[in-house]
């Protein structure tokens, strides 16, 4: 079909902009030009896909996340539909137009939490009554990271916040049935041990108004079952006490130095081969150091005890090596058992596993014992890369 002479001159002046025409010195260009035309294309495409993905992730998710403008007295200008929810509003509209005050059942602390971020900067997991629209109050958990301008003031607030009023509530019941259960142990645990003491001192006294080697023999069996009770009880009581205390860094010297201070000194020589670490482990771990250490005196039959840390693949082994009789069986070492030696073992494993830390026993029988115990990497750090952390 014949072209008519607008649209041929249509075609030249396009051929001339881009550079297609014949005579063109820019031909030769449209290669290059295109194909950073498709290169646009394609980031644009890219761009828009993770700003869906991103969006998508921003109203899916169930922690309330929103944006404030604290130049605008902080009204709200962004808010997923999670923190619509939350507070009770019905869509992002209505909840952009409420007054901020009227998210706070005391509005004073939102002041007081502006205050703070002005001065950190961030503020991170503040718990704080938030007033929802209907009237009610919830618990929130709240985030704020501040966001400045150009002369270096807060201009918008970035913030994420979360209803934690039912895991809260179930936490404070768990910490009530717990201190109920930890009143009643200790009580019955008192009561025990008065009994076995007064069954005690019965025992001792029959056993000195008897000759009679058979009913002497039968009495001194009932004692050490009493003894057997008090040390169950004892056992007993150690074990509630792991974990109710959260973990936290430890000086090691320092913690082998006073878990060793009611130690008979007289019957054990102790050598400490400690360099300076901190590590990171339950409140109990003094008890685990004076267990292998007592566990010498009482069973390995030793008379010096050598302390001390290697690092092997970023892992700290801090070694307890005797010069005892060694162990023979260890399939039974760690168990629970009626032994003083089982419950201090069963208890010191216990004790470590609270915070991932390893203990082994690698010594050789008639060579003396050697308990090992293992900190993963993350769980010491040497005296130069812990300076400020806080010590026992």
């Amino acid at each position: 079909m014949r072209r008519s002479e607008d649209e041929v001159r249509a075609e030249a002046l396009r051929q001339k902009i881009i550079g297609l025409g014949e005579t063109s010195h820019r031909k030769s260009y449209y290669p290059q030009l295109q194909e950073q035309i498709d290169e646009l294309h394609a980031t644009l495409k890219a761009l828009q896909d993770s700003e869906n993905k991103y969006r998508t992730l921003i109203e899916n998710v169930n922690v309330g996340i929103f944006r404030s403008d604290i130049k605008e007295k902080g009204r709200l200008i962004q808010a997923n539909p999670a923190m619509c929810r939350i507070l009770g509003y019905e869509d992002e509209g209505a909840i952009l137009e409420a007054d901020p005050d009227d998210f706070y059942q005391d509005p004073q602390d939102r002041r007081v939490i502006i205050a703070e971020l002005k001065k950190e900067g961030k503020i991170k997991d503040k718990k704080v009554r938030m007033r929802l629209r209907s009237g009610g109050t919830i618990l929130g958990s709240m985030t704020l990271t501040a966001l400045y301008d150009d002369k270096g003031d807060i201009s918008l607030v970035d913030g994420v916040i979360e209803d934690i009023t039912e895991k809260e509530m179930k936490e404070e019941a768990l910490r009530q049935a717990n201190k109920k259960w930890n009143l009643l142990s200790s009580i019955t645990r008192h009561d025990i041990n008065n009994q076995a003491m007064v069954l005690d001192g019965y025992l001792t006294l029959a056993m000195e108004r008897t000759n009679d080697p058979e009913v002497r023999k039968l009495l001194s069996k009932a004692r050490s079952s009493v003894q057997s009770i008090e040390r169950h009880v004892a056992f007993a009581k150690d074990y509630q006490d792991i974990g109710i205390n959260a973990p936290r860094w430890f000086d090691l010297r320092e913690s082998l130095i006073n878990a060793l201070i009611p130690l008979d000194k007289a019957s054990l020589s102790v050598k400490l081969e400690v360099d300076d670490y901190t590590i990171f482990a339950d409140p109990m771990i003094g008890k685990v150091f004076y267990n292998l250490a007592q566990n010498v005196v009482r069973h390995s039959k030793g008379s010096v005890l050598v302390i001390s840390t290697k690092e092997e693949d970023g892992h700290l082994v801090l070694s307890f090596q005797d010069n005892g009789v060694g162990i023979r069986d260890k399939s039974r070492l760690f168990m629970r058992s009626n032994s003083t030696s089982g419950f201090g073992l069963f208890l010191s494993k216990e004790i470590l596993s609270i915070t991932g830390v390893d203990i082994r026993e690698t010594g050789e029988a008639g060579k003396g014992a050697r308990f090992e115990i293992i900190f993963a990497e993350g769980q010491h750090r040497s005296s130069a890369a812990s300076q400020g952390l806080p010590k026992e």
